[in-house]
Parts: C-alpha cells; structure tokens; sequence
C-alpha cells in the first residue's frame, strides 16, 4: 500500500519550505506497482489504494489486490522539489493530474478517507462508478440487465430507475440498486 506516514504533515516536519501535498500521477495501463516499487527504492512518500477480489482461474480461484483507481498513484511531496523528477521518472509514470497549467493538489481529507477505508474495510471496498440521481444509465446486472434509463431519488425509498417513453408523455420506474448501474456517458 506504500510507504508509512502520519496522516498529515506536522508544521515542523515541513519547516520553512514549501508546503507539502497530495498529488494524483497518471500512470500506463498496468503499471501501478512497477510505479510503486521505484518510488518505494527512491524514497518518495506514495500511496495505491488497492481492493481484494476474486479472479477465475482454469483450475481455481485466487484473491488479488487490484488498485482502486486504475492507471494512477498518489504521492506526496513539495512543488517544486528534487522528489519531482524522480516521480516522472518513474516507470510507466505519465505526468501529474494537472489543472490549470499546474500539478492539482489532492485534498488531505480524500487522502485520509480512502487511507481508512482501504486499511480497515479492505475486504469490503471495491471501486463503484460514479452515479447521480438524473443520470443516464445502463443496468449491469439483475433481472432488468441492459435496461437504459434515468436514475432517479424516490422521496426517502431509495432509488428508481426510470424508463421513459417519450413519444406516449409516459415513463415506467422500478427500484434498482444503485450498484447495479453504470454510468452511460454521452
């Protein structure tokens, strides 16, 4: 999971410098733990948020750590220093998560949630794709698989899934767990 850290930086642990903070790097298609692993050798404070599941074999079954976040790795460190370059020097690494010109710093709150809930949930975390009440969305699994609709908030019972039949001025809805959808991006 990375390298061992107090949550939070102590104001006398960064002295005078500049402050030090969470990043988001962008990384290629599988080489979350080659990127940990130098990083690890070369001293620079990480974190892979990783989930155990199940993967099928021919013969059997085995338990995996799989990165919660596919393609990319947390580090902290100042902007600008040493510790930089070596980040982008890091096998497979492909830049930092940038807005506006400039490496976008991850807030410590977001850090510090997933920390716990990877560390003391990690049987139970696995990703979710992010989905709103008013999205469209495609059911993946259950008895309404490949049904498309709006997911919508039923006044405290949850969620429906709404089928809409324009054309008529109708829709239909049935409740639906939102795990069970995925997000239909346009």
């Amino acid at each position: 999971m990375g390298v061992r850290v107090p949550l939070r930086a102590t104001s006398s642990e960064r002295g005078s410098r500049m402050p030090i903070r969470w990043y988001a790097v962008s990384l290629q298609s599988n080489r979350e733990y080659l990127a940990q692993k130098y990083m690890q050798g070369n001293g620079v404070v990480h974190f892979l948020p990783t989930y155990r599941t199940m993967s099928a074999r021919k013969d059997k079954s085995i338990l995996l750590n799989r990165p919660l976040f596919p393609g990319y790795i947390f580090v902290q460190l100042e902007i600008p220093g040493q510790q930089k370059s070596v980040v982008l020097k890091s096998p497979g690494v492909c830049g930092f998560v940038s807005f506006s010109g400039g490496p976008a710093p991850v807030d410590d709150d977001v850090i510090d949630s997933l920390r716990i809930l990877t560390g003391v949930a990690s049987g139970g975390v696995r990703p979710h794709p992010l989905v709103k009440a008013g999205q469209r969305v495609r059911v993946a699994d259950g008895p309404f698989r490949n049904a498309v609709g709006i997911l919508c908030e039923a006044d405290g019972q949850g969620k429906n899934l709404v089928v809409e039949v324009s054309f008529l001025g109708r829709a239909v809805a049935v409740p639906i767990d939102p795990e069970q959808v995925i997000p239909i991006l346009r």
